[in-house]
């Protein structure tokens, strides 16, 4: 049964990334150029200017919270793009540009692998399928050594989402946007899981301990639960564009950029917990 969400916060700028820390959910909003925080007692406050186009988040073994700096999404907020840290007292350090003399043009998701690596994404081109010839990109590296590599080039389909399963292999998946795919790295090489149907352009993703994939679909304003490769619920944010999920405690929260909200889902389900660094978004 399709279950009801509720609208705890609004106002936001293009939020996106969400993950939940020492009970708050941390978020970034990407036009505003801050990552942010809310809490059902105390609402939302600001805890990191980072400027540009803060992305994803997530937290990292090592407690710290790790952002991808998109490089901003106008002329007039354009920054470095890479990946950032963002301390508790709210000071942010950019952390890397480049991976294996690979320069970073628009790191977009990222979660921490079983490897204890950082995974992202870099979807590179344009967000317009129609003018967008460059191929995507997969990175991981690790944060201790700075050592990292290339993963895969996965052709120009904009991939987006990127999360962890909690299968025995840690299998690694990810969103393309484009394609309307969630793909899945397996032996090397990638695997379809599944295609959403029209309208259902895929973004960010976060795995629950159910088994499920929890996929934010953009145009068809829902999060897509996905459970052996078919859609088996949709969880509806008005008219919303979802842009990303995940989960603290047993509740699904979902960041929203048309109306600038922050919806919450009583679903009964938690993370997965096979990697709890994870964003999984």
């Amino acid at each position: 049964m399709t279950a009801a969400g509720e609208v705890v916060a609004s106002g936001l700028a293009f939020p996106e990334g969400p993950v939940w820390r020492d009970g708050e959910l941390v978020f970034t909003e990407v036009e505003g150029g801050v990552v942010s925080r809310w809490t059902a007692a105390g609402g939302v406050d600001r805890l990191a200017s980072t400027g540009g186009g803060p992305n994803g988040a997530a937290v990292g073994p090592d407690g710290v919270l790790y952002v991808t700096q998109n490089g901003g999404m106008t002329a007039a907020a354009r920054t470095t793009a890479g990946i950032q840290r963002v301390g508790d007292d709210g000071a942010v350090a950019m952390v890397l540009t480049s991976v294996a003399g690979v320069t970073l043009e628009g790191p977009n998701d990222l979660a921490f692998g079983p490897d204890g690596r950082l995974w992202f994404t870099d979807p590179r081109g344009a967000a317009d399928p129609s003018r967008n010839d460059r191929s995507g990109r997969l990175f991981a590296v690790d944060l201790a050594t700075g050592e990292g590599e290339l993963v895969l080039e996965v052709g120009p389909v904009f991939p987006n989402g990127i999360a962890f399963l909690a299968d025995p292999d840690g299998t690694l998946v990810w969103t393309e946007s484009f394609t309307r795919r969630v793909m899945a790295l397996v032996d090397g090489r990638p695997q379809l899981v599944i295609e959403l149907p029209e309208r259902h352009h895929p973004d960010g993703l976060c795995v629950g301990d159910d088994g499920r994939l929890y996929v934010a679909s953009t145009y068809a304003h829902c999060v897509s639960v996905v459970d052996g490769g078919e859609i088996v619920d949709r969880l509806a944010c008005g008219d919303g564009m979802v842009t990303n999920c995940c989960f603290g405690g047993t509740d699904l929260y979902v960041t929203e950029s048309r109306r600038g909200t922050l919806w919450r889902f009583e679903l009964d389900v938690r993370a997965s917990t096979a990697f709890a660094g994870s964003t999984a978004s």
